[in-house]
């Protein structure tokens, strides 16, 4: 008796009843069904808690949805508190857009107002002291000049403190004398020059008025000039006035300068901290 092997054994046999017909592709059965998904309960009403033992609504293995305790995603840290995010530079407080940021005020430039005005000072000062002595010296130069042996009728004036001056060059002997008695000479104490000119004797007439003066010399043929000018000591009005202006005006310019550098810094120093407040 043969035994016929079960219908999906590899080694049955087939019967040729049993087989498709030809052209004709095997049938199969319906594929299996499988149950719907199970379903999760809803979730209960905002402000309830979930029933004991039952998961927290959401997919599997992620925390419950909605804002509070939400998790950033992976790789993503929230900011610390006064921290920028990771590689991205700080963040420092601006004014809103469209609004101008306020300057410290005064500025910096009244500073440097204040010491040009310094250097300005310096140099007027300067240039004031250098004129009063060179306008002295041209006061005090002879105006008049004549060749010895010549008589010269000069206009005097007491309150000038006029002089008798020599040109420098060769040492010569002079003589001089008034036309009429009055004037007199007096001898300088020490040695004045003035523009190649030396001062030889100062005149002391009684009051202002036109004198005729002779100096005559002892060697013949030198070049040598007589001149009236005054004396030095009358111009030294002016040398004094620029020695003053040459300490007085600088002093004053940088006194300026240095209240003015003052002023500025501790104004700007008290903008800085309104400032401060107002942010």
């Amino acid at each position: 008796m043969t035994v016929e092997p079960p219908p999906g054994d590899p080694t049955r046999r087939v019967n040729p009843d049993e087989r498709p017909p030809y052209g004709q592709p095997p049938q199969y059965g319906p594929p299996q069904q499988y149950g719907p998904p199970p379903q999760q309960p809803p979730p209960p009403p905002y402000g309830q808690p979930q029933p004991y033992g039952q998961p927290p609504s959401g997919p599997y293995g992620q925390p419950p949805s909605g804002p509070y305790g939400q998790q950033p995603p992976y790789g993503q840290q929230p900011p610390q508190y006064g921290q920028p995010p990771y590689g991205q530079p700080p963040q420092f407080a601006q004014p809103p857009y469209g609004q101008p940021q306020q300057k410290v005020k005064p500025g910096l430039w009244w500073i440097a107002v204040g010491w040009g005005v310094a250097i300005v000072s310096v140099i007027v000062g300067v240039v004031v002291f250098g004129g009063g002595v060179i306008s002295s010296a041209a006061s005090a130069a002879p105006s008049r000049t004549f060749a010895p042996g010549e008589a010269v009728t000069v206009s005097l004036d007491p309150a000038e403190h006029p002089a008798l001056y020599l040109s420098k060059g060769q040492a010569v002997h002079y003589k001089c004398q008034f036309a009429t008695e009055g004037p007199k000479f007096v001898a300088p104490t020490g040695t004045q020059t003035v523009n190649n000119w030396e001062l030889i004797q100062l005149l002391n007439v009684p009051k202002k008025g036109d004198y005729q003066l002779t100096c005559t010399i002892e060697e013949q043929g030198a070049s040598t000039k007589f001149g009236i000018g005054r004396d030095l000591a009358s111009a030294a009005g002016g040398i004094v006035g620029g020695a003053l202006a040459l300490i007085l005006v600088p002093a004053a310019g940088v006194l300026f300068a240095i209240v003015m550098t003052v002023v500025v810094l501790v104004r700007r120093g008290s903008a800085r901290k309104r400032l401060a407040t107002m942010r």
